[in-house]
């Protein structure tokens, strides 16, 4: 059995020992119906394991596949199962080729990150079955083309998703830490894999990093807040999607410009 790594933990909060029931039963429910032989390891990741966990989080399960069939079978046991533990659990997973081809298999969920994108974040994740992955064997893909494959996916689908009710609030605001990242893995920089670090890491308060942090720390329901927020981020999508036409091979720019009134 994996080390247990969060009995290394210090003051464990409630809705830690609650993530923590909810993490050893999606484990068990893995493994009751996935043969094993077909299951390479199961990774958790996300908030739990940054120790970042709020009334809204959820428990985030990797499971790294051998044969892409079975992922069909990851989105039934998120149907089934997810709304039945509180912190809710989440059921994700890859094939190891998708791995390899950067590119989603039709049984897997479509609105899924690119394969490369989870490869990028694995180091931080935590292993809780099975054998570490060597990420050297697989596409891990061109920062570049990350950054601009992220932007456009949160302009045409997250940003009409949120205005149209089909995305809350706090979830779009989740993505935009993701967004940040990679934006700064574009910029040739090593990022810290905890939000208020990234945050920290981040001079310029008027980057939306700033604002993101202070929206999830600080939850508001006012429509005029949200909406202000919403409108700095399509500023913010706008000129990332400028820079990247523009420095196609040489993603670099004035990060002080950020706050520039445009």
């Amino acid at each position: 059995m994996k080390k247990e790594f969060w009995k290394d933990w210090k003051k464990v909060t409630e809705i830690e020992k609650n993530a923590i029931k909810s993490l050893l039963e999606g484990k068990k429910i893995i493994l009751e119906n996935i043969p094993k032989e077909e299951i390479v390891s199961i990774y958790v990741k996300g908030s739990f394991i940054r120790r970042e966990m709020n009334k809204h989080s959820d428990v985030d399960t990797v499971t790294i596949l051998k044969n892409s069939k079975y992922l069909k079978k990851l989105q039934k046991l998120k149907k089934n199962y997810r709304e039945k533990f509180k912190p809710k659990l989440e059921f994700a997973g890859y094939s190891l080729w998708e791995l390899k081809t950067n590119r989603r298999a039709g049984a897997g969920k479509k609105d899924r990150a690119a394969p490369s994108r989870m490869l990028k974040h694995l180091p931080h994740y935590k292993l809780i079955y099975g054998k570490e992955l060597d990420t050297d064997k697989y596409f891990k893909g061109d920062d570049l083309k990350i950054i601009s494959s992220t932007t456009k996916f949160f302009k045409t689908r997250f940003v009409p998703d949120y205005e149209n009710k089909k995305l809350g609030f706090s979830e779009i605001s989740k993505q935009v830490f993701w967004l940040v990242d990679n934006e700064q893995r574009a910029l040739g920089k090593n990022p810290p894999h905890n939000w208020k670090e990234l945050t920290k890491s981040i001079k310029d308060k008027n980057h939306i990093i700033h604002d993101t942090l202070k929206l999830r720390l600080h939850p508001t329901k006012d429509k005029k807040e949200r909406a202000k927020y919403i409108s700095k981020l399509k500023k913010y999508l706008n000129r990332l999607e400028r820079e990247y036409d523009k420095h196609w091979n040489n993603f670099v720019f004035a990060e002080e410009s950020w706050g520039k009134k445009r």
